[in-house]
């Protein structure tokens, strides 16, 4: 169970941190994969996250077992930021942005 939890949290830390370089990501089609999975990686190596030997599953050699982490790491992340703009985009649907936009800027509707 901790690892489970261990994974999600890192999961959204990876993803808060490619959020960071959002304004960069969105010029280059399929960076946001590319990151994440860099990110990824990257947190597996830095924490030394073997999944396999966690859940006592046989791996050849354990740089793999982290590194293949990393990617689920990743895919973890990718998974949140599907999540989370799920309900960002129920917060909009509900709060109806452009009736607000309309009545802070004194705008009047023309249909």
């Amino acid at each position: 169970m901790y690892a489970f939890g261990m994974v999600v949290l890192l999961g959204l830390a990876i993803l808060v941190v490619a959020k960071i370089g959002n304004h960069y990501l969105r010029q280059i089609p399929g960076a946001w994969a590319a990151t994440l999975v860099a990110l990824g990686v990257g947190a597996a190596w830095l924490t030394n996250l073997n999944l396999f030997g966690i859940w006592s599953i046989p791996v050849r050699n354990s740089d793999i077992a982290v590194t293949l982490t990393g990617f689920m790491l990743a895919g973890v992340g990718y998974f949140w930021r599907e999540v989370l703009g799920m309900f960002g985009g129920l917060y909009r649907k509900y709060t109806d942005e452009a009736k607000l936009m309309e009545n802070s800027e004194t705008l009047r509707r023309v249909a």
